[in-house]
């Protein structure tokens, strides 16, 4: 018992950034009609607060930092233990990652014990990660002369349901001066493995009676041409769904200077804009407005998203890590 309490506490605490498992499974069961999944470009760029204003819907990103698909894959079937979305978003981008990387741990560790994560921690990673995945206490009791009261009261009580609903909100800026193509390197075994975790994602929803649409999210630094029509043959031959948000990227109004907050990633006014369109592009497609959601918990997140807003619509601007290199 004291093992798992100190391994709850210890735990780096995840509020932001993808990963946000705690938070997510405080969601009432069967109240989110739409979820995303897959990198950064999705908990960056996605904001579920802006959509429900807008249209009505219900939804939350379940993403995680460079995430491939056989994680996205596990990642999925463990939220439709809580959830029964009509459609979900995969973005595709991360077809083109290899199939390990530093953060693989950070997308599994933060998952609920069962056999999602136990899979995971023994197909995606190396052997010499297995011990602090299966036994956390081990990777973490060196943080206890950091921990805050804050992180003690969350690791012994748990967390409260995430006011942005998934999304980590970004509020620093990068000027774009040019629309790039992004060399991400070829990885023959991790694409074979990516295009298998993307079958079974589609014979999941199948039998799960959800609509899946995988997507590229539009970037200032997007997937090469050939990269793009790769993904979009590959996925399209298995029977899935693809849409390519950079070729409507002009019909975003964005700013280029003030919308960015790195050469990938929207901040809150880019990320504002995005979803806006999204949630129009959904309604259009026929996804109705949610019935039976948290209303009231649906209104403190636009509000709380609101109040973010305008307090950084009110300080200086200031450039990012990546436009002060």
């Amino acid at each position: 018992m004291f093992c798992v309490a100190a391994s709850a506490v210890l735990l780096p605490k995840r509020v932001d950034n993808g990963a946000t498992w705690e938070m997510y499974l405080q969601e009432e069961e069967n109240t989110v009609d739409l979820m995303f999944f897959g990198s950064s470009l999705a908990y960056c760029d996605i904001n579920p607060a802006v959509i429900y204003q807008e249209t009505g819907i219900a939804s939350y990103v379940m993403a995680g930092p460079e995430q491939t698909m056989p994680v996205t894959y596990g990642y999925i079937a463990e939220a439709l233990k809580t959830q029964q979305p009509k459609t979900i978003l995969i973005e595709a981008s991360s077809m083109l990652y290899d199939s390990h990387s530093e953060r693989t741990r950070i997308n599994i560790c933060f998952m609920p014990w069962g056999e999602n994560r136990l899979r995971l921690t023994f197909q995606e990673c190396t052997p010499d990660e297995w011990l602090g995945l299966l036994f956390p206490l081990y990777a973490y009791h060196s943080r206890w002369p950091e921990l805050t009261l804050e992180e003690v009261g969350q690791g012994l009580l748990g967390y409260g349901p995430d006011e942005l609903a998934g999304y980590t909100f970004l509020q620093e800026v990068y000027p774009v001066t040019e629309l790039k193509q992004r060399e991400m390197g070829d990885y023959p075994e991790a694409y074979e493995k990516n295009l298998q975790a993307v079958e079974d994602i589609l014979a999941l929803c199948e039998k799960q009676g959800i609509r899946p649409v995988f997507f590229v999210v539009p970037s200032a630094n997007r997937p090469t041409d050939e990269d793009a029509a790769r993904i979009q043959e590959d996925l399209t031959a298995l029977g899935a769904e693809v849409v390519n948000f950079n070729q409507v990227i002009g019909e975003l109004g964005l700013d280029y200077d003030v919308d960015f907050f790195d050469s990938l990633h929207f901040n809150y006014r880019g990320a504002e804009k995005f979803s806006r369109y999204l949630g129009q592009w959904l309604s259009d497609q026929g996804l109705s407005p949610s019935q039976g959601e948290d209303e009231a918990l649906w209104l403190q997140r636009v509000e709380h998203y609101a109040a973010l807003r305008d307090k950084a619509d009110g300080e200086p601007i200031t450039l990012s890590g990546a436009a002060k290199q």
